[in-house]
């Protein structure tokens, strides 16, 4: 660490619990990135959309994905209670 910053923190350890906290909330609101604007945030949501367009599947494609599956899941079940009074005397 610097000098200097070692001094701020120092000071900064100094201070009274509640100016501490409003040191840290002055510094944190200063971090933040800057607000965007309406526009700007549309046409990021565009691009995002755009560039990912064809990997998400719809919803229908998710329903017509799983009934297939409970399809298969009931084939296997009759063929498993045919087994079974086939082989049980």
């Amino acid at each position: 660490m610097t000098s200097n910053f070692e001094q701020v923190l120092s000071q900064a350890l100094a201070l009274p619990m509640m100016e501490q906290f409003r040191l840290a909330s002055l510094l944190i609101q200063r971090a933040k990135p800057p607000a965007v604007s309406a526009e700007e945030r549309r046409a990021r949501i565009r691009a995002f959309r755009g560039k990912y367009k064809g990997l998400f599947s719809s919803v229908d494609e998710f329903l017509a994905l799983k009934r297939e599956e409970v399809e298969l899941e009931e084939q296997r079940y009759e063929e498993r209670l045919r087994w079974r009074k086939e082989t049980t005397p």
